[in-house]
């Protein structure tokens, strides 16, 4: 399956997004910030990683 990783700061479009693949038969995992897409990157593989480009902490 195609593992999606959305790194988006909006809660709410971050839970839209993720669903909206999920139901488009993609694997599809949430986070709302940089550091938590590093941890989450370190402990599983993905094939695409969908971000917002202007977060609060990292860009």
């Amino acid at each position: 399956m195609f593992r999606i990783l959305v790194v988006e700061d909006d809660k709410e479009l971050n839970g839209t997004v993720c669903e909206y693949l999920r139901m488009n038969g993609y694997e599809a995992d949430g986070v709302l910030g940089a550091n938590d897409a590093y941890n989450k990157m370190y402990g599983t593989p993905y094939d695409l990683i969908i971000s917002d480009i202007m977060m609060p902490e990292i860009d």
